[in-house]
């Protein structure tokens, strides 16, 4: 999937922007403040219905207005014959929301989110390692939303199942006969999704090693997923038998795949008292890059990836790096940088478009 032309209004301070792109490599460049991330921010919105820089919706919709608005034309480049989407998304103040794609609007987010498949690296990106688990949760689940189809339904209704299980453990209506019932559905739904997580990170470990190799070769890296319980050695219904006392004490369930975690160690050593912040930003561009792969094979087209602030914290022969990799992925990629020479001669044999950014013009 690639973005043909991007439409901004009354996102940040852009009042009125249109972008007509690149498919390979396009450079964004400008002063700080000046509004480039802001356009990555605008792209990310269109894949995940929100911004990375903040939680709060106002900050994003421009001052004195109610609503920002933004338009795409995108092309599925994965056959001979590309297919054309047109999409709409506008956010209000109020945290409602609009969703259009080809003309029709759709009730849920997702129809637009299943289009725009946007991998994200910026200074902040670290947290996917130095972050909680949750954090390692979404990035399997994101990849297997995009990849399996019968992921977002699996893993919406075993949520449903766990915010009822925990609200009889908090009101103590746990009963015998409901309490079993609910137990039983709950564990049916936890097995799917940790099936299916299961079956997605061992498909990505071969990918895994070649670009950790290729990124950080002096180190040897372990990835292992704990699925919210000791999955090998018993059942999830045998778990949940085991917490009950527990888990009515404290009023939730403590096992289950909403435990899950995906340990990353290096030299035999967690990846965050192992690596170094450049190190870190490294191994999270590997992360990217290989579920946006992963993707590519499994799709038979690319992933959109957005690179804020790409020289920061990165010596030169690992900035050439990091670029070879996103020009070798045939990726349609966004860049940010202050300073334009310093990118630009990463991606003299490849096709660009260079946009200056200055005070919320184009």
């Amino acid at each position: 999937m690639r973005l043909e032309r991007l439409h901004i209004e009354k996102f940040r301070n852009f009042s009125n922007a249109q972008l007509e792109l690149s498919s390979k490599v396009n450079m964004l460049c400008g002063a700080n403040g000046s509004g480039k991330t802001s356009i990555l921010e605008a792209i990310y919105c269109l894949g995940f219905g929100r911004s990375f820089r903040t939680h709060q919706i106002r900050q994003v919709v421009q001052d004195g207005e109610q609503a920002f608005t933004l338009f795409a034309k995108l092309l599925e480049n994965g056959s001979d014959d590309p297919v054309e989407h047109r999409i709409g998304y506008r956010r209000f103040r109020s945290g409602e929301s609009q969703v259009k794609v080809d003309g029709d609007t759709e009730k849920r987010f997702a129809a637009l989110a299943r289009l725009v498949p946007v991998q994200l690296i910026t200074p902040e990106s670290v947290e996917l390692i130095t972050g909680g688990p949750k954090e390692r949760r979404q990035f399997m689940d994101w990849g297997l939303f995009h990849v399996e189809q019968s992921f977002f339904p699996q893993w919406a209704g075993y949520v449903r199942l766990l915010k009822q299980r925990n609200s009889l453990l908090r009101q103590g209506n746990h009963q015998a006969q409901a309490g079993a019932y609910w137990d039983e559905q709950l564990a049916a739904a936890g097995e799917e999704v940790a099936i299916a997580r299961e079956d997605y990170v061992s498909g990505l470990n071969g990918l895994l090693n070649d670009y950790c190799q290729l990124f950080l070769p002096q180190y040897d890296f372990k990835f292992k997923l704990n699925h919210g319980w000791h999955r090998h050695d018993e059942t999830l219904a045998d778990a949940l038998k085991q917490k009950f006392e527990a888990d009515s004490r404290q009023g939730f369930t403590s096992v289950g795949p909403h435990k899950a975690e995906w340990q990353i160690k290096v030299d035999g050593v967690d990846a965050r008292e192992r690596l170094s912040r450049g190190q870190l930003k490294l191994l999270v561009s590997a992360l990217r890059l290989v579920q946006g792969q992963d993707y590519k094979l499994r799709r038979e087209q690319p992933c959109i990836i957005l690179v804020d602030d790409l020289p920061a914290e990165l010596d030169e022969k690992n900035q050439q790096t990091l670029c070879s990799a996103l020009k070798d992925s045939g990726s349609q990629v966004f860049i940010t940088a202050i300073d334009e020479a310093k990118i630009r001669s990463h991606f003299s044999d490849t096709e660009t478009q260079l946009f200056h950014v200055e005070h919320g013009t184009i």
